[in-house]
């Protein structure tokens, strides 16, 4: 790793001459300082003087943040080219995109900090604890709900959104089954309702069932589906999630 604290405009250049610019799909390169910034593309856009983070990752992502918000206030994509030059003792970053064609230009007269950095990743994400989690656990193992369901289709649409769940019980009765991955809540059993009503078509003498599932349901939320002729089951699913501090023997040879 390479960095440079409060570098001069020249030194910035030859640093990231040597250390990035030779092989910039092997290093990821993050400038802090006070800059402009002018993009011509799709739109137009121009952001004036600012102290912000810029960061030049190893597939061509350039981003641009400022001090506050989560997301970057300018960016290009993947495969931009990025280039370096001084003019008029400014610091100048050019990024181009083909496709659409895109350019940002990246004007610095102050630069505090640079860092270049090869790194590596390749780990992907495991994300648990989503309504997908207790779908999937109730289409596995329809009797988690109750004996004798089947599960006809995932998403179902209506006239008033999507269905989660609808199948058949035992007698041949069709269900509407709302899930929530965790607590429910009174806008479920509002939610769960239309859905009765639009699978009835208009025609109430048509015997529907509506359940709500979710790995806990308040008695309040209870109380209200009673009140509609709704059901409800408390289905909860497993968090799994690899343990990558988990030593192995071979850990301790």
């Amino acid at each position: 790793m390479k960095i440079l604290s409060h570098p001069t405009i020249e030194e910035c250049l030859e640093g990231v001459k040597i250390h990035h610019q030779k092989k910039p799909e092997k290093t990821f390169l993050q400038i802090i300082g006070h800059c402009q910034v002018d993009y011509h593309g799709r739109a137009r856009s121009f952001l004036d003087w600012g102290d912000r983070i810029i960061l030049i990752k190893q597939d061509g992502n350039v981003l641009v943040h400022q001090p506050i918000m989560r997301e970057p206030i300018n960016w290009q994509p993947a495969g931009s080219k990025t280039q370096f030059h001084i003019k008029k003792d400014l610091f100048i970053v050019s990024v181009t995109h083909k496709k659409p064609d895109e350019k940002m230009k990246i004007i610095f007269k102050k630069i505090d900090l640079v860092t270049i950095a090869s790194l590596s990743d390749t780990a992907k994400i495991n994300i648990c604890g989503m309504e997908t989690d207790v779908v999937k656990t109730i289409i596995e193992n329809p009797s988690c709900v109750e004996e004798g369901l089947r599960i006809q289709k995932c998403e179902k649409q209506v006239k008033s959104g999507m269905i989660d769940l609808y199948g058949f019980d035992k007698d041949f009765t069709p269900v509407v089954i709302e899930v929530k991955r965790s607590q429910a809540t009174i806008n479920a059993v509002h939610q769960l309702r239309m859905y009765v009503k639009d699978i009835k078509q208009g025609n109430n003498e048509v015997k529907v069932r509506g359940i709500l599932c979710a790995p806990h349901i308040p008695d309040m939320v209870r109380h209200l589906l009673n009140d509609y002729d709704l059901e409800w089951m408390e289905v909860d699913h497993e968090i799994v999630l690899p343990d990558d501090f988990q030593k192995t023997l071979a850990d301790f040879k």
